[in-house]
């Protein structure tokens, strides 16, 4: 009867495991730049979170009308930050955690699904 009790909690553990290890996968993203500029640097963050994360387009650039698949971690929700040539950037909040296709319109605006 012992074992059989530790089988079925080892079991439990690994499904568990299983469970939290594919949740936490990335997902891939298609950003559209619907803006009338182009697009340097992509910034992402946490929507909890007050600190941006590093470059995902580093040494790329998405000019105006063009897309790109970007592979993101799996959040509840996110932000994202977008910068120019110059460094000018915009704040896009709120993205639901399964969003998977962002147009990123200008002055802060978006369509998603």
């Amino acid at each position: 009867m012992r074992n059989w009790k530790r089988a079925a909690a080892a079991s439990l553990a690994c499904l568990v495991i299983v469970f939290f290890l594919t949740d936490a996968q990335a997902a891939t993203l298609k950003l559209d730049n619907a803006t009338a500029s182009e697009i340097h640097a992509i910034y992402i963050s946490d929507g909890k979170s007050t600190k941006w994360e590093e470059n995902i387009i580093d040494g790329y650039m998405l000019p105006p009308g063009k897309t790109v698949d970007i592979e993101i971690p799996s959040y509840r929700t996110f932000d994202l930050r977008v910068e120019d040539e110059t460094g000018d950037h915009e704040d896009y909040a709120d993205f639901p955690g399964k969003t998977r296709y962002i147009k990123l319109k200008g002055n802060g605006q978006s369509e998603y699904r």
